[in-house]
């Protein structure tokens, strides 16, 4: 009877591949893992179209934001200078997408030549915006 590759002994010391033949394997352990960025939430999406809809150079970066947030029932509150907060930016704004549980809010950033706007989600650089922005719709309520 024959013996198969699986019942048969091996005979010696036996090592992976790699080690016997000199090829160096990947350090898993300190491989760096790269995030996979989570995709934008809807109405962020819509803000964004809704800019598009907008010529930003002709028509001005602030009434362009505010046009696209009535377009998608949200409520610009200010736009200002992005420098110190973001170096890819000139100016940003803030847009209230919806008040209820404390407020959801966008941003908009003009971009460093001028000439588009983008909508990101606030990150820990932009938090103490959004934070500004949650205070400023506080008193807005209160009017």
């Amino acid at each position: 009877m024959a013996a198969d590759a699986t019942s048969t002994p091996m005979q010696g010391h036996s090592q992976p591949f790699s080690a016997a033949y000199g090829v160096a394997e990947p350090d898993i352990a300190h491989r760096k893992v790269e995030a996979i960025p989570s995709p934008m939430p809807l109405d962020l999406v819509e803000l964004e179209l809704a800019l598009d809809l907008n010529d930003v150079s002709a028509n001005g970066f602030g009434a362009a934001v505010r046009e696209a947030a009535k377009r998608v029932g949200g409520e610009f509150l200010f736009d200002l200078p992005a420098s110190g907060l973001l170096d890819d930016a000139q100016r940003i704004a803030v847009v209230c997408l919806s008040r209820d549980d404390g407020g959801r809010f966008g941003l908009v950033l003009l971009s460093a030549d001028g000439d588009q706007a983008r909508t990101v989600e606030a990150d820990g650089t932009t938090a103490d915006l959004v934070q500004f922005a949650k205070a400023f719709v506080a008193v807005l309520e209160k009017l």
